[in-house]
């Protein structure tokens, strides 16, 4: 049941962040009681049903302010809206990708985050499957994680370079090219109808 009280103290605090600065916390941070409210409705809200304001709000939380036994799953839930929102964001550019040299830097992720991706709903992919995404809409590593949703862990080494670990979020529409490949792998066919066209042109 929705506490609509709380939903509009919610929502007037929200548009207070965004909207009016306060001096005390500096410019567009809540309260410690606003952020911890935000919090509590964004891990309780499912995702599809968050206020916009809200979720904007959410996204704007630092971390650091997070008490720590919440901090994971509020990472979690923000970078499963961050990327709902580029998911959707792509759909309205449709398959074929401009990207701009250097508008974009990828965020690279370490070990011990594959809790959060998990439960923002990624799935880990292979290496060879990353390389034929990449092999099959021509865009680079970063193109990829910059204009879907690949999304590499990081593992430092002693020597050389650090080993790559891929993960793909489970709405990424380029997921149905990744399905193919899996089929052809295992000797199925290799086209599957409208498994849609994804490329970065230059």
């Amino acid at each position: 049941m929705i506490d609509y009280p709380a939903m509009a103290f919610l929502l007037l605090a929200a548009w207070a962040v965004l909207a009016v600065p306060t001096a005390a916390a500096g410019p567009g941070t809540p309260s410690e009681e606003v952020s911890l409210q935000l919090v509590d409705y964004a891990l309780r809200t499912p995702t599809p049903d968050m206020d916009p304001k809200l979720a904007n709000a959410f996204l704007d939380l630092d971390l650091e302010m997070i008490p720590k036994k919440k901090k994971e799953k509020v990472r979690a839930k923000q970078l499963e809206l961050r990327t709902l929102l580029k998911i959707s964001a792509g759909k309205k550019k449709g398959g074929i990708r401009w990207p701009q040299p250097d508008a974009c830097t990828p965020k690279y992720y370490g070990p011990g985050d594959e809790g959060a991706l998990a439960i923002a709903g990624f799935a880990e992919i292979e290496e060879d499957e990353a390389d034929f995404l990449e092999e099959r809409t021509k865009c680079s590593e970063a193109e990829l994680c910059c204009e879907f949703s690949l999304t590499i862990i990081l593992i430092p080494r002693k020597k050389g370079p650090p080993l790559k670990r891929f993960f793909l979020h489970d709405n990424d529409p380029i997921n149905s090219l990744l399905a193919e490949y899996r089929n052809k792998k295992v000797g199925g066919q290799t086209k599957f109808f409208g498994a849609g066209v994804f490329s970065c042109n230059r």
